[in-house]
């Protein structure tokens, strides 16, 4: 009972949360992002997005939850089981985002969507201090 490690539990309302999260953050980004979506068009800018999001989503629904559950089941108490799932959660999106970030596959969207971010700032912020007229 005194072991760190416990087999996390994945249950099916895990990752249909995963599923709706990750659904309703891009459609919240879709709504909010037109100059992204011109740039990259519809189905770049989703892939980008939905490679940036996933990391973090998944850490905190499918993870961290599986762990959460792991621990109450082995007879831990409700903070105890969730202050022991954080660790789980926090190296779960941390290394999930530099994969996504850095390994080839993943990083030619990701790259994309921040060199399409980086562009429209900097046409932003050119226009609002006199850079360009």
């Amino acid at each position: 009972m005194n072991a760190f490690v416990v087999d996390p539990i994945f249950t099916q309302l895990q990752v249909w949360a995963f599923a709706g999260l990750l659904a309703f953050g891009l459609a919240v980004e879709f709504a909010f992002s037109p100059r992204r979506r011109e740039r990259l068009g519809v189905f770049g800018f989703l892939l980008g997005a939905g490679l940036m999001q996933a990391p973090a989503v998944a850490g905190v629904t499918l993870v961290r939850g599986a762990y959460r559950l792991a621990y109450l089941e082995d007879g831990r108490g409700f903070l105890e089981a969730n202050l022991r799932s954080l660790p789980w959660m926090m190296g779960a999106i941390f290394l999930g985002g530099l994969a996504v970030r850095r390994l080839p596959p993943f990083s030619f969207a990701t790259g994309a969507l921040v060199r399409a971010d980086r562009a429209i700032w900097s046409e932003r912020l050119g226009r609002w201090f006199g850079g360009r007229r």
